[in-house]
């Protein structure tokens, strides 16, 4: 007998279905190997918890799910996935988020990883950036590979801005979003967490 997994492909105008939210539902896996349930999950001094914040409306570049349909900053020119890691902040420095799939390899711009992670927003925290402090990596294509993750926010450059500097960071895993403010008190700080799906 021959299993069927569905693979959605977010490139293209299927992205842009993608803004609308929950209008794009992605089928249920068929498969308990491509189950989107996050376990072992170890932090490092940041607090999860949900990701939803019911204002009514998404506001852009805030890291939220803020009309909890599943979907973070969506409308917002960000791309998503049914992976999704997102970065944001208000003080004009310079934050990495690294992110590493069970490949080990971690996401660039433009470069996809083996296991389909894409970087499509790299922000310095300068003019550059207009006032939207945001770095953002998805799934590009797609189920997510079985396997540990590791997510990291790093306070590249503080500049002379005074410390600590707090960053908001959101994930969504499938439809859940979870959230946490990651405050960076030192200068090349790094706060992280490790899941496996």
């Amino acid at each position: 007998m021959r299993r069927s997994i569905l693979k959605p492909r977010l490139v293209g105008a299927a992205s842009v279905a993608l803004a609308c939210g929950a209008c794009l539902e992605l089928p249920p896996p068929r498969d308990a190997a491509v189950t989107l349930e996050p376990r072992d999950v170890v932090a490092s001094t940041m607090a999860m918890e949900a990701g939803c914040v019911t204002s009514g409306v998404e506001r852009c570049f805030d890291a939220l799910d803020d009309n909890c349909n599943g979907v973070i900053d969506e409308g917002c020119g960000l791309e998503t996935g049914i992976l999704q890691f997102v970065v944001a902040w208000t003080e004009p420095v310079d934050v990495d988020l690294r992110v590493s799939g069970p490949d080990g390899a971690e996401a660039a711009v433009g470069e996809t990883t083996p296991s389909g992670l894409l970087k499509d927003r790299d922000c310095k925290g300068t003019v550059d950036c207009h006032g939207q402090n945001i770095e953002n990596v998805f799934l590009a294509d797609g189920w997510p590979r079985r396997g540990r993750y590791r997510v990291a926010v790093r306070l590249e450059d503080a500049r002379d801005v005074a410390l600590p500097v707090k960053v908001r960071m959101s994930a969504r895993i499938g439809q859940r979003v979870v959230t946490a403010v990651v405050v960076l008190e030192e200068r090349r700080a790094e706060k992280s967490y490790e899941f496996t799906l």
